[in-house]
């Protein structure tokens, strides 16, 4: 019978009993073979002498319950001794140094190769691991402390921590001082009791220790009694307070561990102990702090002493000297663990100022002048400050100038924060007044520091700036030419406070001259810039003046330099004529060698266009020492456009050497305009782009207009760089007519009938100030005044508006014509002139008379002030009618110089940095 014949479920009833004989047969198991015993683990690489080191580790696998043992372990680390191996892991534990024989450092080391094997009796698996011992080390923090302040509270920490100590309570602590004479010599001793201020030192454990630790502590410091200033010798107050040991703290004076008279409540933690090495005997110096099992932080309590003594900030150290208990290192490599502890001094502070609350003034030879010393802070009866010229000043106490006050000192009476004292120049008792040197001597006026460190009640210094006086020597107006003869054009200051004053000389075919005083008055040369033979017709030379270092052969030099540029259109012997007025630019520089010193000529080049050239600024990059000429022209310069009307024109003319000279080369020349006369202002030389700024009446470069005449300003850097300018004002007319750039801002000095505020942008699209390249959040507006008056715009380069200054008479009915601008001191000075009471006190004479004006850019730091209040600000005006001032320089930030003219004549007027005229 066959197969197929059978029904189905017969034939598959027969497979299924076949298949099954056939698994039993074969005999098939269901089980899974057991895993190879594995051991997880993530050991921690680093364990620390006196600390346990303890890891559970987990394990699978094996046929029965696993039996766990270590291999090439060290002597500290073993498994945990227990009966029952029926559980999930293993504990492994062990305290380095303590454990498996005590033995110390000598547990210090890497461990490598560190085997755990698990096994079931059959199969066998292990882990690997590499152990670091380190130190536990200890480390100290400390912050600075501040005579008579309590101490901080002590922060929360994650860390396991002492008792915080109480810092609240003060101490006091006695202790004996030196006195002294007036040389310094030891004159006696005097004990003081002072109170003292509890502070802390936080020290930290880095691993919490299986046993106690205890540790010593001491405070040092580099103080040395033997040693002195040169001339000195022991005993004296310049040994103990000299220059070595300024910056020192005196253990047992300043600081201590704990106060001779102090009450410390205890802590069980802390233990304090006197002097040791016999250099401050009986004082506690040091002490022991003890880290119970399981504590990481702990903090030492130390007292400062709030002492009257005048003193800068000194420090002492605390060192943590000695493990005097259980297993610690002192620092990471027990080489030592030490920290600074910095103390300020609260003693009251002096500051000197005059009059009027500034910094810097100037007196002339034979004068005298009232200044101010303010105490301020905390203080203990009389005070006194003695004064000094300090460090760096040119002129001495006690030869070129005295003081009213005896022996020089100051005295604060109880109640009494101020004093007036006078500083007198000229004879004071070492014979006249005597100046060999160029520039001006000056006072940098102090404290006495040396003479008033170790003595009690004596005031500290209110800054590092001091009171600094100018002594002018030139002290009458001085003639520099006059409207008949010499009519001088711009003026500057350069090296060693020489006064260049530019200008052409009617009585010698209008020659342009550059004349040089010193600051003494003196004519110190004269040079003739045109020639003997030029007929020339009112040039109106400008001048700059640089100081750059230079490189020749090799040696890096001080080279000094002078530009003069005037605008003609006659024969300049030298040079071609061009068309129209041509710009003429010389250049100078000082020669050392020749005729004792003097400024010798460099090149002179001649440029312009088929038009009339007229140069109105020049300066010099003191950098790269570029040329740099700004001005108005109606031709057109080559590769250029002409707008209409007067451009603007900014040119840089290159240096190139020549032989053992050198030539000019003109660099580039931009133009830029509207379609109206434009007005160039003024250059600035300074930055590798020089910088145009004046004003004009149309669009200048397609720039929107605002409305009658606005200011604008550009920079370049090329012939065919990207130029954008700036056209900022108001719908009134802002009339430039000087400027400074002081970094990235440009103030400009304008003349209108306006009153301008900067006030915060209320909506998008209002009008105002606002079409600069950028969003701004300050626009500018105007208000009509009554009066012709000045004004100072302060822009960014970017062209944002910062702020605004207005120069106009309190009454507002007179005229003010500014002309002149400069730095001084962080601030700005302008000048010009009125037909009316600028001051608010000169009385209106209805003739033009000279003003000036310091512009404080300085604001008083009052939170409540309800508008901002400046420093230094002050008026100034010439009782002189028929004057005006017409440029403004700088000498040093002491002096204000003016080029001022009366009637014909004109004069150099010189003011202090307080509006006062040196010059009467």
């Amino acid at each position: 019978m066959s197969a197929e014949l059978l029904p189905r479920p017969v034939v598959a009833k027969k497979l299924t009993i076949v298949l099954l004989l056939a698994f039993t047969a074969s005999g098939c198991k269901t089980e899974k073979d057991p895993d190879q015993p594995t051991i997880l683990a993530a050991t921690p690489g680093t364990a620390y002498l006196g600390v346990e080191y303890y890891y559970n580790f987990g394990a699978y696998g094996g046929e029965d319950i696993l039996d766990y043992s270590l291999t090439n372990n060290p002597s500290w680390l073993a498994l945990e001794d227990t009966s029952n191996k029926a559980r999930q892991g293993i504990i492994m534990r062990g305290v380095p140094g303590l454990s498996g024989g005590a033995r110390g450092e000598a547990d210090l080391g890497n461990y490598e190769g560190i085997t755990l094997v698990g096994t079931d009796g059959q199969m066998a698996g292990s882990q690997p691991f590499d152990i670091e011992v380190k130190y536990n080390a200890l480390s100290l923090e400390a912050e600075t402390f501040t005579e008579g302040v309590v101490s901080p509270e002590i922060p929360d920490t994650l860390r396991e921590r002492c008792e915080l100590p109480d810092l609240e309570m003060p101490g006091e602590h006695s202790f004996t001082i030196n006195t002294y004479d007036e040389n310094g010599a030891v004159s006696g001793t005097r004990d003081l009791t002072r109170p003292t201020h509890p502070v802390f030192v936080k020290v930290l454990l880095d691993q919490p220790s299986v046993t106690r630790v205890a540790v010593a502590f001491e405070l040092t410091s580099d103080f040395d009694t033997a040693s002195c200033d040169s001339g000195f010798s022991t005993p004296h107050q310049r040994c103990e307070h000299g220059r070595t040991n300024t910056g020192d703290a005196i253990p047992g004076q300043d600081i201590v561990a704990l106060g001779s008279n102090s009450t410390f409540e205890d802590l069980p933690y802390l233990t304090y102990e006197t002097d040791t090495t016999g250099e401050y005997p009986g004082v506690y110096t040091g002490g022991v702090i003890t880290f119970e099992p399981g504590i990481t932080e702990c903090y030492i309590r130390l007292e400062v002493v709030d002492d009257t003594f005048p003193e800068p900030s000194e420090a002492a150290r605390l060192s943590l000297t000695e493990v005097r208990g259980g297993i610690a290192a002192l620092g990471e490599t027990n080489a030592g663990v030490r920290t600074a502890i910095v103390i300020d001094d609260n003693e009251p502070k002096v500051s000197l100022e005059t009059v009027k609350g500034g910094t810097r003034d100037a007196l002339n030879v034979g004068g005298s002048q009232t200044y101010v010393a303010r105490l301020t802070g905390d203080r203990e009866g009389t005070i006194r400050a003695k004064l000094r010229h300090s460090e760096g000043s040119s002129a001495r106490l006690g030869t070129e100038f005295s003081t009213n006050l005896p022996g020089d000192e100051l005295v604060f009476e109880e109640g009494v924060d101020e004093v007036n004292f006078s500083i007198v120049i000229g004879d004071s008792g070492a014979g006249p007044y005597f100046n060999a040197q160029p520039d001006d001597r000056f006072i940098l006026l102090g404290l006495n520091n040396s003479y008033q460190l170790g003595r009690q009640n004596y005031a500290r210094a209110g800054a590092d700036e001091m009171l600094r006086v100018s002594i002018n020597e030139l002290t009458s107006p001085l003639a520099v030419g006059s409207g008949s003869g010499f009519v001088p054009t711009d003026i500057a200051v350069g090296h060693a406070g020489k006064m260049f004053v530019a200008g052409y000389d009617r009585t010698d075919n209008d020659r342009v001259k550059v004349r040089i005083f010193n600051q003494k008055g003196a004519l110190v040369q004269e040079l003739d810039v045109s020639s003997s033979g030029d007929q020339l017709s009112t040039p109106a030379p400008v001048i700059g003046v640089a100081r750059r270092e230079v490189t020749k052969d090799n040696v890096r030099t001080i080279r000094f330099e002078l530009v003069v540029a005037y605008s003609t259109a006659d024969s300049v012997e030298g040079t071609i004529e061009i068309g129209g007025n041509d710009v003429v630019s010389s250049l100078y520089w000082y020669d050392e060698a020749s005729n004792g010193g003097e400024y010798v000529e460099t090149w002179t080049a001649r440029i312009g266009t088929e038009g009339d050239d007229l140069v109105r600024s020049a300066g010099i990059n003191p950098a790269s020492g570029f040329i740099v000429i700004a001005g108005e022209t109606n031709g057109q310069w080559p590769g250029q456009t002409s707008a209409g009307g007067f451009d603007s024109f900014l040119q840089r003319i290159d240096s190139l050497p020549e032989g053992n000279g050198f030539t000019p080369s003109v660099a580039w020349t931009r133009q830029v305009g509207s379609a109206a006369d434009d007005r160039v202002a003024g250059v600035n030389a300074m930055g590798a782009s020089p910088l145009l700024f004046g004003s004009a009446q149309g669009a200048v470069n397609g720039e929107p207009s605002l409305g009658g005449v606005d200011a604008y300003f550009y920079t370049a850097a090329s012939s065919d760089s990207d130029l954008t300018v700036r056209q900022r004002g108001t719908e009134a007319d802002e009339r430039i007519a000087n400027g400074v750039a002081e970094g990235s801002t440009l103030w400009l000095l304008g003349n209108g009938s306006n009153e301008y505020t900067v006030v915060e942008r209320q909506e998008e699209g209002e009008d105002g100030d606002d079409n600069g390249d950028e969003e701004e959040s300050l626009i500018l507006t105007s208000q009509p005044r009554s009066s012709q008056s000045g004004f100072v715009l302060a822009y960014t380069l970017g062209g944002g508006i910062v702020q605004s200054f207005n120069l106009n008479d309190a009454n507002d009915v007179s005229s003010e014509q500014f002309a002149a601008l400069s730095d001084f001191y962080g601030d700005l000075v302008v000048a010009g002139a009125t037909d009316g009471d600028f001051t608010d006190s000169a009385g209106a004479s209805g003739a033009s008379s000279a003003i000036v004006a310091r512009v404080s850019l300085t604001p008083e730091s009052d939170p409540d002030a309800e508008t901002t209040v400046f420093r230094n600000e002050w008026r100034f005006q010439w009782n002189a009618a028929d004057s005006e001032i017409a440029r403004l320089a700088n000498y040093r930030d002491d002096e204000v110089v003016a080029l001022a003219r009366k009637g014909e004549d004109w004069v150099i007027l010189l003011l202090s940095p307080e509006g006062e005229l040196l010059t009467p």
